[in-house]
């Protein structure tokens, strides 16, 4: 891509991103000083520096039965980890901003439970994670101008004031919160390399790295992971039953790395709903983050042990 192509696709995306007025002083939304500044500084590959310098101790497993929050709950992979998580035993509290929107994706299904709140406000989540062991975040926008980016639903708002706003209301109303899985994405850390740096052009990776940043910083248990291009789906299924029987073709093979090093092709909605559910029984991938990819092959499914080794990265 030209100098100029890509100058113009940078016009675009200022000229296409609204901006909503947020009702609190930006220190309130964990923003301090310049935006641009709060970029990821290290690249390294050292495992033991991916984790942030804030001292946590261990919060352990999070067992069937616990209450799961799940942000995101109607899109493509929100909706399959709600399913497996209610197979698995867990009940799910789904945030939404409007129930009766939510209760025709997802339907009236045993062990959900719908909050109504919406990220981008402070007052609307006060009270939704009272009492949640886990939070699973899968929400998300486009890398470039599309319908989604109406109403204020931009990469900057959605991406970075959103989560920011998400983790200190469950920081203040889940005080013994086990888990925060934050779905992110991979390339946040190479967005001067391509194809990340086209990706980049309207700040979609930079507002998840920023993201990023404030959740190992908040002192949060937490396991990020980092899918590439999503596919299989997004689903519309009123029956959440049926979304389990999905399969992901023949790519249900895992490719699990640390440090920013894979750079997959793509990466199943159906993988990925499947690893933040693995993710909860797993101690050793809390204050960890992980990219997640799928190829060719069976791939371990719901396998705990299998998912356990490639986790083991």
């Amino acid at each position: 891509m030209s100098v100029l192509m890509m100058s113009r696709c940078a016009v675009s995306c200022s000229l296409s991103q609204p901006r909503i007025q947020h009702n609190l002083p930006t220190s309130r939304v964990g923003f301090q000083g310049n935006q641009n500044s709060l970029m990821l500084s290290s690249k390294t590959k050292s495992k033991k520096n991916h984790r942030s310098t804030v001292q946590k101790i261990s919060a352990g497993t999070v067992k069937p039965g616990s209450t799961i929050l799940v942000v995101g709950a109607t899109g493509g992979v929100g909706q399959l980890t709600t399913a497996k998580l209610l197979e698995r035993g867990f009940k799910v509290r789904a945030l939404c901003r409007d129930e009766a929107k939510a209760g025709l994706v997802l339907g009236n299904v045993k062990g959900v439970e719908f909050v109504v709140g919406d990220c981008r406000d402070t007052d609307t989540l006060r009270t939704v994670a009272d009492g949640v062991d886990a939070v699973v975040c899968v929400t998300g926008t486009t890398a470039f101008p599309s319908n989604r980016w109406k109403n204020g639903n931009g990469p900057e708002n959605t991406d970075y004031f959103g989560n920011v706003n998400l983790v200190n209301a469950v920081k203040k109303s889940a005080p013994n919160l086990k888990r925060f899985i934050f779905v992110s994405s991979v390339g946040v850390s190479r967005t001067d390399k391509m194809p990340f740096l086209i990706l980049n052009l309207c700040g979609v990776l930079k507002f998840k790295a920023m993201a990023e940043k404030y959740l190992k910083d908040s002192g949060l248990p937490y396991t990020i992971l980092r899918p590439g291009r999503l596919t299989d789906g997004p689903y519309t299924s009123f029956d959440l039953n049926t979304l389990l029987q999905a399969t992901s073709g023949t790519k249900r093979q895992v490719e699990i790395a640390q440090g920013e090093t894979l750079l997959p092709e793509a990466t199943s909605r159906i993988v990925l709903a499947e690893a933040c559910v693995q993710v909860l029984g797993l101690q050793e991938t809390e204050n960890e983050e992980y990219e997640i990819g799928s190829t060719e092959g069976p791939g371990p499914e719901s396998d705990v042990a299998k998912w356990e080794e490639l986790f083991s990265c």
